[in-house]
């Protein structure tokens, strides 16, 4: 069992390496297609360079002159910030409208659905634009200015728009798959059995069918992640969120972006590690 466990730990180790060496070597490709020739001897060059200030965390410049790090961690983690906040609240709205369906709207569930889709098909960014031209034809109509359209300064942050904008998609896409798949499992024998006993449908909901699907949801959670992820660059661009994307969009550079990737790639690496020890444990 020790063994076992090494093996799959030395193995993990081996993945993100591997992964972290693939970013630097697709962040480089820059330098191969430098002046529309192929520069191989520089890109190999780059690339060890990278992969050694990368790894030893020494001479992280996003400009040639200002370290990066200071500069990204702060940025960094308010990125995550938004991203955890619009990921829980958009899990959270999903479940609900999800129940409400299931439990009152059952004979009306493919109209909603197809609603959904309809919604789900409207770009993101018209979403952003329309959200701050409500804000703004409320104040120009009624004077009141309830939410704040874009972040000026640390003084008046934006926070409400953004925290709609990056989270509707998700919101709409797992409250799809969570209303099919509890219709899935509500068709299996053992609910028909439950039934038959005289469980309500909500405890039926609560202590079975959200169990055997949470499995279900889990595999989708590369999907949303690379969702939100594509999501948050417009939304920290639109919005003028001091964030990481916004930060990489400002300062265009090769250790940057790559620095970027490999700091999203860790922590959802780790996180997809955890999710696929805890399958192995149940």
């Amino acid at each position: 069992m020790v063994i076992k466990s090494a093996r799959r730990f030395i193995t993990v180790i081996l993945q993100y390496i591997v992964g972290v060496l693939l970013f630097i070597a697709i962040g480089s490709l820059p330098v191969l297609l430098r002046d529309l020739t192929f520069d191989t001897e520089g890109y190999f060059h780059n690339v060890r360079e990278l992969a050694f200030k990368i790894f030893t965390l020494s001479n992280l410049t996003y400009d040639g002159k200002h370290e990066m790090l200071p500069a990204v961690m702060d940025r960094f983690f308010y990125s995550m910030k938004t991203l955890g906040s619009a990921f829980f609240t958009a899990l959270l709205f999903a479940f609900l409208l999800s129940y409400l369906i299931v439990l009152f709207y059952e004979r009306k569930k493919d109209y909603i659905l197809s609603f959904i889709e309809i919604i789900r098909s409207v770009p993101d960014v018209l979403w952003m634009f329309l959200l701050q031209a409500a804000v703004i034809w409320v104040l120009k109509t009624f004077g009141v200015k309830f939410v704040q359209t874009t972040s000026l300064g640390s003084d008046n942050q934006a926070v409400l728009l953004p925290l709609i904008s990056l989270s509707l998609p998700i919101f709409l896409f797992l409250t799809q798959v969570i209303v099919l798949k509890i219709f899935e499992e509500l068709d299996k024998q053992y609910i028909t059995f439950a039934r038959a006993k005289g469980l309500s449908r909500l405890y039926m909901l609560n202590i079975h069918v959200v169990r055997n699907i949470s499995q279900d949801l889990l595999c989708h959670f590369k999907t949303v992640i690379w969702m939100m992820l594509s999501t948050l660059v417009m939304v920290e661009y639109i919005f003028n969120l001091d964030g990481l994307m916004l930060f990489n969009i400002k300062h265009i550079s090769v250790e940057l972006f790559v620095f970027t990737c490999i700091l999203f790639f860790t922590v959802f690496f780790v996180i997809y590690r955890l999710i696929e020890f805890r399958r192995y444990t149940i």
